[in-house]
């Protein structure tokens, strides 16, 4: 089911609508990210030195750390907050092409997308905030932080990419009915969204890749269910 969602997704991927949601939403979610560490540059304590001239480089070094576990673990709330707003476009493109009797109808709110939006963001930075220390201790480790990243994000983006799809066909109560009930699939679905956001380059295909690619689990579970 996820390979032949990933595989449809990237035969779809020079779609008109892929691009012209890739270029907004990704301009906007480096904008983002850009101001943050901007920021972060401006409150970065500027002597970790504690006054010994031969560590100096604790100053330069930490940021660099941070900055950079800090982009992995903000990105994907980041990116996918954004994409939020152009759920419907990539949703849209996807059933048209292949489950065009099976169009989303349900009209969604722009507060129900600002809040779902705000919602996985603060999710998805609380949760990685709480495991950076596990982060970087597992960077000792053959592969410890990928997995780590991974577990912890493909729960969350499952859980909310399949949600932002599914609610243009059913109310949200149904919604988390059907998410509980196929949690395992949905989870291995935000498990391989994870493992793109994970990859450089690729990451910034992934807000777009990860929609696609759950539209098509959604209707392989819907079409399935008894």
């Amino acid at each position: 089911m996820i390979g032949q969602a990933l595989n449809r997704t990237w035969q779809q991927l020079l779609h008109p609508k892929f691009r012209s949601v890739f270029f907004t939403g990704v301009f906007i979610a480096f904008a983002t990210l850009a101001a943050l560490l901007y920021l972060l540059h401006i409150y970065w304590p500027q002597d970790l030195s504690f006054g010994v001239s031969w560590l100096g480089w604790l100053d330069e070094a930490g940021f660099l750390a941070v900055a950079t576990v800090g982009s992995y673990v903000l990105f994907p709330a980041i990116s996918t907050t954004v994409m939020g707003f152009f759920t419907d476009g990539i949703a849209l493109a996807v059933e048209e092409e292949y489950y065009p009797h099976r169009l989303g109808t349900r009209k969604v709110s722009g507060l129900e997308v600002v809040l779902g939006s705000l919602k996985l963001m603060f999710l998805v930075i609380l949760i990685n905030l709480i495991a950076l220390v596990p982060y970087i201790l597992l960077l000792f480790t053959v592969g410890g932080t990928f997995l780590l990243f991974v577990a912890v994000n493909g729960f969350l983006l499952g859980r909310e990419y399949f949600e932002m799809v599914a609610i243009r066909h059913m109310e949200m109560r149904d919604v988390r009915r059907l998410r509980k009930r196929f949690s395992g699939k949905i989870f291995m679905g935000g498990a391989m969204i994870s493992v793109l956001f994970a990859i450089p380059f690729v990451n910034i295909l992934a807000p777009i890749i990860g929609t696609a690619m759950m539209t098509h689990i959604y209707h392989h579970l819907t079409s399935s269910r008894a």
